[in-house]
């Protein structure tokens, strides 16, 4: 008896999905799938990822040409659905919960293995159908289309050219970790940036000098900012700004998200707010801001998240 045959129809269904998004992914970059690169992205042994795929030849949903697989029309659109499926749940939770960033990725997987059709397409128009998931990988279409961009690392981005963040790779989770700790999400801006001699690249990031190290360079996608997209030249973060000193809020940062961002729009922190800091606890956070004449605590790593410049600015 096989390996799966031993293993619950819930458990099967895993493994195959898993398997299915591998072949969508090997067929999207141009090269097909094999029984190494499968038992590597499943971590799983060679015969087991033989088994998988037999399983899938079997049921319509791959072919095999020599020793590589490909999926068919059939496997294809299951696999963009298990993506699809994917993609809005973490969009759910970057939104509406608070569920750390770092563990979008992980929760996600547990749940598009869960969800039917119907339950996904309902999401989607709950969340307003969104392009793009908080990592900013496209979202497939209820259609069954999954559109294709081209994407620029930002280890290979010339020197001290202005970028937008458009993607970020959520694995390897440890890597994705250290983006998320530095505050770069899809959307911040990144200035002044050069490469150091060890890979690693040295950046003026919404106001603050940043290392990123050089493992993490390469998950992080970038694209030309637009002509109108200006940054105000002393732009800082809240945090920055000391006690009876006042700023302008220019935006939140891109890597506030949730209902931590719902809040502080709330509260009347938005572009052109005018804020006052007041005072701070002995510990040095949280500290009182006034907002639109009412006063307002925030711990250091939400004024973070709050860009402002000078008001003569």
């Amino acid at each position: 008896m096989s390996r799966l045959e031993k293993e619950s129809a819930a458990t099967v269904r895993i493994q195959l999905e898993d398997a299915l998004k591998h072949l969508l992914d090997c067929d999207e970059s141009g090269r097909g799938a094999t029984v190494d690169s499968l038992a590597g992205s499943l971590g799983r042994s060679r015969r087991n990822a033989a088994e998988i795929l037999g399983l899938l030849r079997g049921r319509g949903l791959a072919t095999a040409t020599g020793d590589t697989h490909h999926l068919t029309e059939d496997g294809r659109m299951y696999a963009i659905q298990v993506v699809r499926t994917h993609r809005l749940y973490e969009t759910w939770l970057a939104r509406e919960t608070s569920t750390p960033p770092a563990e979008w990725h992980r929760e996600a997987h547990k749940a598009e293995h869960h969800i039917e059709a119907a339950a996904v397409d309902a999401l989607a128009d709950s969340l307003n159908n969104p392009r793009f998931d908080p990592h900013g990988d496209p979202i497939p279409t209820r259609e069954g289309r999954l559109p294709k961009r081209t994407l620029t690392a930002l280890a290979s981005w010339p020197d001290h050219k202005a970028a937008r963040i458009e993607h970020i790779e959520d694995e390897p989770e440890t890597l994705y970790k250290q983006a998320e700790v530095l505050g770069l999400a899809p959307g911040t801006r990144i200035d002044e940036s050069r490469h150091l001699v060890d890979g690693a690249i040295e950046a003026l990031v919404e106001g603050r000098r940043v290392t990123i190290p050089a493992a993490v360079a390469p998950l992080i996608h970038v694209k030309s900012p637009d002509p109108d997209d200006e940054m105000p030249a002393d732009l800082c973060r809240l945090s920055d700004l000391p006690i009876g000193g006042e700023a302008v809020v220019h935006e939140l940062a891109p890597s506030c998200t949730g209902p931590e961002r719902r809040r502080l729009l709330d509260l009347g922190v938005v572009p052109g707010t005018r804020i006052r800091c007041e005072f701070t606890s002995p510990f040095g956070s949280p500290r009182s801001y006034d907002i639109r004449g009412a006063l307002i605590a925030l711990r250091t790593y939400q004024a973070d998240r709050i860009l402002v410049h000078s008001p003569s600015t």
